[in-house]
């Protein structure tokens, strides 16, 4: 299924550095990550099953490195299932596979890219390169894109940075990036606790009327998110959110440490992202969608 361009919750499980580092720290195998990806998935499943609202508009973004059969499984089942393009952790940014095209099994890609305005130039023009030639490929295979943008702080206050530091970065980037006409479906933009802040960023997006915007996660907890996407809620460019590690990395991991079952982890999974699917109706619809 396709990506709705006017809702997204999107589980985002592509997480592998995170893991290689968990599973050396505690000497478990790195096939164990297939484990906890699985597990992921069938979180992603129950929510399904359980809520209309993560039926029709839910999406899973998931590695082909260690969750390959995953992705077949999704799609032999129909689900929205997207993969990541990049190489985890890399910077600057650098493919998972070579071609590239070999690790885009699912129905949409993601891509990571880093921006700040002291970046190396040579290094900016490469990322510049490397991001048209992949939505060149995703325009051909009929595949959305999704572009996400990291800006990190360095010696900014941190207030400042979050309320219009970041904002304005994350603007700059995307003015840019439509004037090479580089126009991903939906960008995958950190969350802000500032009004302000957000209304700069709807205004970026907005310049061009065909792209859309998601909130991610960066691992924080619950009630943060939930100030995130209240911030955002008269933005016109939101419409969802792609959200991993403050959903599945907690019953994950105590599923890999022996503490907890698949199927106890899987349930958590599922809860904990119908709560998030809950936030965000409740935050721009004014109502709740999720049933138990």
């Amino acid at each position: 299924m396709p990506l709705n361009p006017n809702r997204v919750y999107m589980l985002a499980a592509d997480h592998r550095w995170q893991w290689e580092e968990f599973c050396d720290a505690r000497s478990l195998p790195r096939e164990r990550i297939r484990d906890a990806k699985r597990v992921a998935y069938d979180g992603f499943v129950r929510a399904r099953e359980l809520s209309p609202a993560a039926r029709d508009f839910g999406a899973l973004l998931i590695d082909e490195q260690y969750s390959s059969q995953v992705i077949a499984d999704a799609l032999k089942a129909n689900l929205t299932v997207g993969t990541p393009a990049e190489r985890a952790g890399a910077i600057p940014l650098a493919w998972a596979t070579d071609p590239f095209s070999a690790s885009l099994t699912g129905a949409f890609v993601k891509v990571l890219a880093r921006y700040r305005r002291d970046d190396n130039a040579e290094t900016v023009a490469e990322q510049w390169a490397k991001l048209d030639a992949l939505q060149t490929w995703c325009r051909r295979a009929g595949k959305p894109l999704v572009l996400e943008v990291l800006v990190a702080r360095k010696q900014e206050p941190e207030d400042e940075f979050e309320a219009s530091g970041r904002p304005g970065m994350l603007a700059e980037f995307i003015a840019e990036a439509y004037r090479r006409g580089l126009t991903p479906e939906f960008w995958k933009i950190e969350g802000t606790l500032a009004p302000e802040g957000a209304r700069t960023i709807d205004a970026a997006v907005a310049a061009n009327p065909s792209c859309r915007q998601i909130i991610l996660g960066k691992a924080a907890d619950l009630s943060t998110i939930d100030r995130w996407f209240g911030a955002c809620a008269s933005s016109t460019t939101a419409v969802g959110f792609a959200i991993g590690r403050s959903v599945f990395w907690e019953p994950s991991a105590a599923f890999l440490e022996g503490k907890k079952s698949a199927a106890q982890a899987a349930a958590d999974i599922s809860a904990t992202y119908l709560s998030l699917i809950d936030a965000w109706d409740t935050s721009r619809l004014g109502k709740s969608e999720v049933r138990s």
